[in-house]
């Protein structure tokens, strides 16, 4: 797949609040269901927006996050 989302926690790299922040880390969900560091390169890839939502509504994490899904390695069109 040529772009793929991943779910972070609201203010990670790449959310609606981490962009204009600058932020370039953050957590995501990973794998095994657990937050990874994005950094790890462990983050769990979907193929689509709601596939990724679908995901989080069928696991469990302890804690209080928001999660947005992340469109990753696709470049914008020219």
């Amino acid at each position: 797949m040529s772009g793929w989302y991943e779910l972070r926690v609201t203010g990670s790299a790449g959310t609606s609040a981490g962009i204009p922040a600058g932020i370039n880390e953050g957590i995501a969900v990973g794998e095994n269901g657990r937050l990874c560091s994005l950094a790890s390169g462990y983050a769990r890839r979907f193929e689509s927006a709601r596939q990724a939502v679908e995901y989080l509504c069928k696991i469990k994490l302890s804690g209080d996050y928001q999660f947005e899904p992340v469109l990753c390695g696709a470049r914008a069109a020219a």
